[in-house]
């Protein structure tokens, strides 16, 4: 072996032991194609930092703090229409291997080994963070160096998420309400960080922003929000303890359920759960079912139920995966059963995927649903919110990943007539 690779291999040995303690990755890219036809440069932003240019059949190796990773790759010229993602979240210590594929225009995850970068030039991300800041004058979003421990109890106040952050347009200029909703009370639950299955990206940001909308936009005092993040089976039945509590006692309330993260199906009857932070995906009994959710909640005196689904109950995850190995297909559940004044807002339909918006930082659903209510300051129609999401959720969907996402409101028999007239405020 040449000198060169021995420097680089104990360069990246060394660059590995620092990181686990100082709470930085490894991100390797490999470009293997070499035919006629390539494009001579792709050039590679990671977390809107430019990293520099990639050459056919060329790799490169960046180390980047600990953090959700938006890779950008750029067909030639940043900003040109063909631009590839790939969204990951590095943990310390860790190394990630990205391909990209030019022929399916793709850049996937995959296993490999740090022989095959031998060659690589290595690039230090924290310094060219730096040199970029100074010089272009950019405030970019970086990944922190730590994880908040996010307490055991429940909050009514936000949640800081110490991960990067992508600051879209949603999360700024929030429309501030004149009137308050006293009568209107909230449930969030966004489970990001799962115990025994692969995380769901942006599910708390997904949360934390609805939560903002909820009470600076709607109204809704905050002492009537309660947010769950990374929730537990107990702490999910909790929650909806709280909700059926606050929608029995006090007159003329209206509740509203949001729920981001993992759910799939029972394999015998296609029963749709929400798959707790805690919940194992192959085992129906540790998850939370929509059925109970919806036939608690429609027992209760509310005058109107309002739910927001950003999750798939197909077994598959955030991009497209399955969640348990051993199940080759996405199922498309069987339909829940909605009662009361009840209207269901959901992500996806059939067997499809609700999918991630990583330019935005959000769930592709929860993304539009929160542009809606920025556009209209929340006076908004469902007619119009359901046929605004679907629209774009659908075009967005084909543009970013070729695929279908078509989001789909269900009522009980009471709302059947009256659900597009109403309105969240």
């Amino acid at each position: 072996m040449g000198k060169r690779f021995i420097i680089i291999t104990i360069a990246l040995f060394l660059i590995a032991i620092c990181g686990f303690a100082q709470g930085v990755a490894t991100i390797y890219i490999s470009r293997p194609f070499k035919g006629a036809g390539s494009i001579s440069k792709h050039n590679i932003e990671i977390n809107n930092v430019p990293i520099g240019a990639i050459s056919s059949g060329g790799t490169m190796a960046i180390t980047i703090p600990a953090g959700d990773v938006i890779i950008k790759d750029y067909y030639g010229v940043v900003g040109n229409p063909e631009t590839l993602w790939s969204a990951i979240s590095a943990e310390a210590g860790n190394a990630y291997y990205v391909k990209i594929n030019e022929t399916a225009k793709k850049m996937v995850l995959i296993n490999d080994t740090p022989d095959k970068y031998k060659n690589a030039a290595l690039y230090d991300f924290a310094t060219l963070e730096r040199l970029y800041n100074k010089t272009q004058g950019a405030n970019q979003q970086v990944a922190q160096n730590n994880k908040q421990q996010v307490s055991a109890q429940t909050s009514t106040q936000p949640v800081t998420n110490n991960k990067s952050q992508i600051i879209s347009d949603v999360d700024k200029n929030i429309p501030q309400s004149k009137t308050v909703a006293n009568n209107t009370y909230v449930l969030i639950i966004a489970n990001e960080e799962y115990e025994q299955l692969d995380n769901v990206n942006f599910a708390m940001h997904d949360g934390e922003t609805f939560r903002d909308y909820c009470i600076k936009t709607l109204g809704v005092p905050e002492k009537q929000v309660r947010f769950f993040p990374n929730a537990t089976y107990g702490k999910i039945t909790s929650g909806v303890d709280w909700l059926k509590y606050a929608l029995n006692n006090f007159n003329g309330s209206k509740g509203i359920v949001y729920y981001c993260g993992h759910g799939i199906p029972d394999e015998k009857t296609g029963e749709a759960f929400i798959i707790p932070v805690d919940g194992k995906g192959t085992n129906t009994t540790t998850c939370y079912s929509l059925n109970t959710l919806y036939t608690v909640l429609a027992e209760t005196k509310a005058e109107s139920i309002t739910y927001f689904m950003d999750a798939c109950f197909t077994g598959a995850n955030k991009e497209g995966s399955m969640l348990i190995a051993a199940r080759g297909v996405a199922r498309e559940p069987a339909k829940s059963t909605v009662g009361g004044n009840a209207i269901v807002f959901s992500a996806s339909s059939g067997d499809e995927t609700a999918m991630t918006y990583p330019e935005k930082g959000h769930g592709l659903f929860t993304y539009f649903l929160l542009k809606k209510l920025q556009e209209t300051k929340g006076n908004v129609s469902y007619s119009e919110l359901s046929n605004y999401i679907n629209s774009n959720v659908k075009k967005e969907a084909f543009l970013i990943n070729e695929k279908p996402q078509t989001p789909v409101v269900a009522t009980s028999p009471e709302a059947q007539e009256s659900w597009k007239d109403m309105k969240l405020k």
